[in-house]
């Protein structure tokens, strides 16, 4: 079988990787920055099946793709419905799954409508693309309409409610064509400046119950949209509930853990479910994981002396502000442990940031 993977970044090259044992596929990556209709249209014909490392696809190249619909693995509709923050809200409530209130944005005088609806503070971002933070604006106060008009607006956007969360989770699904679906452990996600720095399993302090609501809501949305492939949730945690907050149709960075950490990682069981086959076992191997991001304006890695089970992936690029160039993985024997040693990686972290 030929698989075509629509994008070449790291997310395309680690799916690749991850099933570089099963001689009887072959891979192709198409980089999207190189896009032509000509080039696209044989891609899109030369493969058997089709997938995606990333939701933040063109409009002119998702048109293009519906030339193929039926060998897109995750689905179109699925694509479609998570490239935009309403439809993705919409279906996410129409799944049973709770979501913060929102209001549609489409002029100045629809931000004084939802500061109307939804009081202050709200989040604004953009309906489309946007992500680390990118393309959003918190609204404090009514006279901040204009500012984020100005910033952010001339275009749609969405007004979200802002949730009261103690924390960030995700979880990680995994759907195959069969309807057969395995979840990975949650981790407690931490963000700086709208990027995620670290994610931590186990989640301390994280209930049965909330496993069971975090379980179900990504068990609902998949099958709602009959996908297939790996799909991230992000959560916020609250007193007594999970809110979701958006949804990655794809692998995530919050589950590349899963590469050294679990049994199965979120790559290998996305790619052995586009590509038809049966899915695996994603339980964790270790009883506490770590996965640091190393971001380009952060200080070196400082290891000390016993950073053994430690895992360093660079992703090849240039360095630049506020640029993912790769992530270290901890595995440990416990969370003492794990946290030891993100302590002495502290060079990876903003200030702070780092407060176990």
């Amino acid at each position: 079988m030929k698989l075509g993977i629509l994008g070449n970044g790291q997310l395309g090259q680690m799916l690749e990787t991850s099933i570089a044992d099963q001689s009887d596929i072959t891979v192709n990556l198409y980089d999207l920055r190189a896009f032509d209709e000509t080039s696209l249209q044989q891609f899109l014909n030369d493969n058997d099946r089709i997938s995606y490392e990333t939701e933040n696809i063109p409009a002119h190249i998702v048109s293009q793709m519906e030339s193929v619909e039926e060998k897109v693995f995750p689905s179109l509709k699925a694509l479609k419905t998570f490239q935009n923050r309403i439809t993705e809200k919409n279906a996410l409530r129409a799944a049973g799954i709770d979501t913060a209130e929102f209001h549609a944005v489409n002029s100045l005088a629809d931000i004084h409508d939802a500061v109307q609806k939804l009081g202050l503070p709200i989040i604004m971002k953009t309906t489309t693309e946007g992500y680390d933070g990118k393309g959003q604006f918190v609204l404090r106060e009514p006279s901040d309409a204009t500012a984020a008009w100005a910033e952010i607006g001339n275009r749609e956007l969405i007004a979200e409610a802002f949730v009261p969360f103690i924390r960030e989770v995700s979880v990680i699904g995994c759907r195959a064509e069969n309807g057969d679906i395995k979840v990975w452990p949650m981790t407690e996600n931490i963000h700086h400046e709208g990027i995620l720095r670290y994610s931590l399993y186990p989640a301390h302090g994280f209930s049965a119950e909330k496993q069971a609501i975090a379980e179900r809501y990504i068990e609902q949305i998949a099958t709602s949209l009959d996908y297939v492939g790996t799909i991230t949730l992000e959560l916020f945690e609250t007193e007594d509930n999970l809110i979701a907050n958006e949804v990655a149709p794809r692998v995530h960075n919050s589950g590349h853990w899963s590469i050294e950490g679990a049994v199965t990682s979120q790559f290998r069981n996305h790619m052995l479910a586009v590509t038809g086959q049966a899915i695996t076992d994603t339980a964790s191997k270790f009883a506490a994981v770590a996965m640091i991001n190393v971001i380009s304006d952060e200080g070196p890695t400082a290891a000390g002396e016993d950073m053994s089970e430690t895992y360093v992936h660079s992703y090849g690029k240039e360095a630049r502000p506020a640029r993912k160039l790769g992530h270290v993985t901890i595995t440990a024997a416990n969370t003492d442990e794990r946290d030891s040693k993100i302590s002495q990686l502290e060079g990876l972290i903003p200030t702070g940031v780092w407060t176990k």
